[in-house]
């Protein structure tokens, strides 16, 4: 049973807390201790803070042709979020929503997916792929680093394929984590509550020659999820991660950069009601602990050359392995990039070719088949892209990527960008794109059982004894999707203040992959589909201490065509957020935030509003002690099944050194 929450109460307990805050007034400081205030960082610098995920160069945020926002390091620790997830519930327009004490699915701009089904967003870690090829997604759980250590993400709603290749349909997530000089010193963390139960972040960063370099050892204990009905769910989970990062120079003009982790779940449990192979529509309830683990190497060369050219070389590999009651599978690869950069005149030139090679193992299971069970495949890429200057206030931005997969062949995706500054306060730009996703590998060789069948019986006859396994089915004559998208986007600085930032689209989606209407048989790319929509994000400095942001976000999902539509009453069709952040004094900060969704009918989930609060007291500048409150306006809330989101309040402690 899903609850009702009223939006009404949940903004009056906001709008209490921002009260308080105010009441509260900036107090003298007690000593030379500092917080990072708000007037450290203006609104003007903090919009000419520079980007490269839209370009692959440095550009000012504010010139950024795209519907980019950037999510820095004290954005999360004033926050509070305890997961890389439920930090991108600070981006505008975008949805994140908790299956289960593990699991998200997370995205923008409609078509977000499911558990098992594609979400058709990229998201990178220091420029490597996280996307799973299985089924099309992320796995959140294991797509982590330690929060500290992120200097900012930067998430574009909307297509990035030009530079970032397939599958970045509906959008980029891009985590850049801190050069290693700027984690010198030690950092400990620990901290805990009724759903957080425990956890810890260890790290140490010294100077190495003439490079730095720091290690860290990562640890987080949760707790299990129940049903709204109150039933225990059986998800309690635990992460444990250790990794390093060096960065240093080669010669003087190139630089270089390695990093890499250790992963495992020491707890992953799950509780999965599966159907019985051999039996007649049987079915048992299967509860044990989930094997995840990983590691990977990443490792980033820069050269600069004469009259500003740069040159960067990327390479790394990773091995995975995920093996539960559903189906297991363990996967290798090796991802090598090259990237130089030019400019010519007015002309800025970058051009790219990139490999891929991975390979996979699937452990077949009760639910999930794969044929073949072994398999390799590559993607080859290359990309060029050319920005021109149009005068001292515009330009525009032409390029096209060439990607050649094993599964479906060589497909273009070509986009052009257009930027124009109206005036020195404000700036109008708009996109036109050709993005397209790969079918994943579940779409090309995987059949998802529901439930195993006697032949006989199915038919209406007598029992055969003939069991066979009823579900939806891959082919691999699937063809890429692909999507014509639409963007118009305009900023504006209403004064020192306040800044403006809006964005519509419209998304026209062809050869959408599902399964068929009744679900049953074979995925089919015979679907289609479109959505439009708008967000307005506005950001607001009340004062030099107080600082309001907020967005609103509208949505119209239609699918067509010979598929099931579970994707067009599978999004929010509204969202909304307001967070403010006041340093109360010096040393105290006071952060507030109500998070409204509107309902998911297809799940189904009820609307909901969700309120978070946290206080950081800083009595020295190596001690930072904060307790923090989510999910504040009721018991808890479904978000993206029918687990219920509890509410939860945990403290934690930082201490920090320096060499």
């Amino acid at each position: 049973m899903n609850v009702q929450y009223e939006t009404r109460g949940t903004l009056r307990a906001l709008a209490l807390a921002l009260l308080g805050s105010v009441a509260a007034g900036p107090a003298g400081a007690g000593d030379d201790v500092r917080v990072r205030t708000l007037a450290s960082l203006p609104l003007e610098e903090l919009m000419r803070v520079e980007v490269t995920t839209v370009l692959g160069t440095a550009q000012p945020r504010e010139t950024a042709a795209a519907a980019l926002h950037v999510v820095s390091g004290e954005d999360i620790r004033r926050s509070g979020h305890r997961t890389l997830a439920d930090a991108l519930r600070l981006v505008p327009g975008m949805f994140v929503g908790r299956i289960n004490a593990s699991s998200w699915v997370i995205g923008a701009r409609g078509l977000s997916g499911s558990a098992l089904t594609a979400t058709r967003y990229l998201v990178l870690i220091d420029g490597r792929v996280v996307y799973d090829p299985l089924i099309s997604a992320t796995f959140w759980d294991t797509t982590d680093v330690p929060l500290a250590d992120i200097d900012r993400i930067e998430v574009i709603r909307g297509p990035g394929a030009t530079l970032w290749g397939a599958n970045a349909m509906n959008g980029v997530v891009n985590v850049i984590t801190k050069h290693a000089r700027d984690t010198q010193g030690g950092y400990a963390l620990v901290g805990g509550g009724d759903h957080e139960r425990r956890y810890t972040t260890l790290r140490y960063g010294a100077a190495l020659g003439s490079g730095a370099f720091r290690v860290f050892a990562k640890y987080a204990e949760r707790d299990a999820f129940e049903t709204m009905a109150g039933t225990p769910i059986d998800d309690a989970w635990s992460t444990f991660r250790t990794g390093f990062r060096f960065d240093g120079p080669l010669s003087e003009r190139a630089t270089v950069m390695l990093e890499g982790q250790v992963y495992e779940h020491p707890t992953a449990r799950a509780s999965v009601r599966l159907p019985v192979p051999g039996r007649h529509l049987q079915f048992r309830q299967d509860a044990r602990d989930d094997d995840v683990s990983g590691a990977h190497l990443n490792g980033r060369v820069e050269l600069a050359h004469e009259h500003g050219a740069r040159t960067t070389v990327q390479a790394y590999a990773y091995d995975t392995r995920r093996d539960g009651a559903r189906f297991g599978v363990s996967r290798s690869t090796f991802d090598l990039d090259l990237r130089h950069a030019r400019r010519f005149g007015a002309h800025e030139l970058i051009a790219g070719v990139a490999v891929d090679h991975t390979s996979d193992r699937v452990e077949n299971g009760p639910v999930l088949i794969i044929d073949p069970a072994r398999r390799s495949w590559a993607t080859w890429n290359a990309f060029v892209q050319d920005t021109v200057a149009l005068g001292e206030r515009g330009s525009l931005t032409l390029g096209t990527k060439l990607t050649s997969h094993d599964f479906v062949g060589p497909q273009w995706q070509p986009g052009v960008r257009a930027s124009f500054a109206l005036s020195d306060t404000q700036f109008l730009w708009g996109a036109v794109s050709r993005p397209v996703r790969v079918p994943s590998r579940f779409e090309e060789d995987g059949l998802l059982v529901f439930s195993y069948v006697d032949t006989g019986l199915a038919a209406g006859r007598p029992a055969t004894g003939t069991i066979v396994p009823v579900g939806v089915a891959g082919d691999d004559d699937l063809r890429a999707e692909s999507m014509l998208a639409y963007e118009l986007g305009h900023r504006a600085a209403l004064g020192e203040r306040v800044r403006l930032d809006t964005s519509v689209f419209l998304n026209d989606y062809r050869r959408l992959i599902g399964a068929p209407p009744g679900i049953f048989g074979t995925f089919t790319d015979a679907g289609s589909g479109r959505t439009r929509g708008f967000d307005v994000a506005a950001t607001v400095d009340v004062t030099d201490r107080w600082r309001l942001e907020g967005s609103f976000s509208r949505i119209d999902v239609e699918v067509d065509g010979p598929i099931f539509d579970f994707e067009e009453g599978a999004t929010p069709e509204r969202m909304a957020q307001l967070r403010s952040h006041v340093a109360l004094t010096d040393a105290l900060e006071l952060s507030a935030a109500a998070y409204y969704v509107d309902e998911i009918p297809r799940i189904p989930v009820d609307d909901y509003t969700r309120v978070d609060l946290g206080l950081i007291w800083r009595p020295t500048r190596s001690v930072e002690l904060a307790v923090f409150g989510q999910n504040l306006a009721g018991s808890g809330h479904a978000e993206a099944s029918g687990a219920e989101v509890p509410r939860s309040v945990y403290a934690q402690l930082t201490l920090r050194t320096r060499d």
